[in-house]
This record gives structure tokens, sequence and C-alpha cells, in this order.
């Protein structure tokens, strides 16, 4: 993807929410491609209300060039917000807090590689599922009243992933 054409569509996107704070999202692994570092460098220059991203990137040596000086960066990985908050992230924003909202909040209230490592293993017990199956039903178990079911294309939980997955949360939280 082209420096320009991504340019605009950040700048035409800060402008409609403008004066709101606007935050880009770096994910490569999903979108496809890495946001230029150079293109948010010239979006601060384009966009007053550009107030920082969320970086899903790892390793860390991803995340590192967007900790830019008045941009407020949050980790998506979870096993890297010791890391971030040491190197000046602001903090996280996490598919995990969804449904273990304590586990990564306190994560963030005392950075220690220790809790950043276990929400990392949290994670990929989580990721042997579909995502927003696993997390609806963990949320259920958790007594949170939500539904389960999930829309096309996403698919729901099979009846052995359920029991599987009912156990391991039951592990985890024990």
């Amino acid at each position: 993807m082209t420096t320009t054409p991504l340019l605009a569509h950040f700048a035409a996107a800060a402008r409609a929410c403008a004066p709101t704070p606007f935050y880009v999202y770096e994910f490569a692994r999903v979108s496809g491609y890495a946001v230029p570092v150079r293109v948010v460098e010239r979006l601060r220059d384009r966009a007053p209300n550009l107030a920082g991203m969320k970086v899903s990137d790892a390793p860390f040596d991803l995340v590192t060039p967007y900790l830019m000086d008045g941009l407020d960066v949050f980790v998506g990985a979870e096993d890297l917000i010791s890391t971030g908050i040491a190197h000046g992230a602001a903090g996280a924003v996490s598919a995990l807090a969804t449904a273990f909202p304590e586990l990564v909040a306190a994560a963030v209230r005392v950075p220690v590689e220790g809790r950043s490592v276990r929400l990392g293993e949290l994670r990929d017990m989580l990721d042997a599922f579909p995502r927003h199956a696993a997390l609806k039903r963990v949320l259920a178990l958790r007594d949170v009243a939500v539904r389960e079911d999930v829309r096309p294309p996403l698919r729901g939980l099979r009846d052995a992933e359920r029991a599987r997955l009912d156990a391991l949360v039951q592990q985890w939280l024990a």
C-alpha cells in the first residue's frame, strides 16, 4: 500500500471525527500491511486531533517505532504490556479485557513481566477456539448475561470445544 492514499484516508477519517480524539489502529498481521511510521508522522501535521495509536503487533521491536513523543500508544499484545509501559506506552487495549478485565487492569496498574507473560499464556489458550464465541462463553461462565451466538462468517463453539473451554477456564480461575 502506498503512503499517499493511506495518509489521505487517515486524514479524512480524523477530520470526520474532529474534534474527537483520533486513534490509528496498527495490526499488520490482520490488515496485511504495517502502517508506515512516516504516515503517522505526517498525519500528526494534518490531524490536530490525532491522539495516539493501538499497536497490536509483536514482537516488541515492531511496536517500538510507534512510540513517538506526544502520542498515546496502547499495546494490544497482552504479553507485551509490561515491556510497552516500561518503554513509554500509555497502557493496553486488550481483547482479553472483555472477559478478564481484572487481570488486564492489574497488568497495566502494576506492569510486571510475570503478569504480562501470564496474560500471553491465557491468550494462547483462548486462541485454540473461535475468539468471539470463546470470549462470549467466558463471560457467560463469569455470570455476565450474554448470548453465546455469533454472526457469520464467525462460528460458534462446537459442543466439544465448549466443554474443553469450560474446563480450561475453571482451571485458570481456580
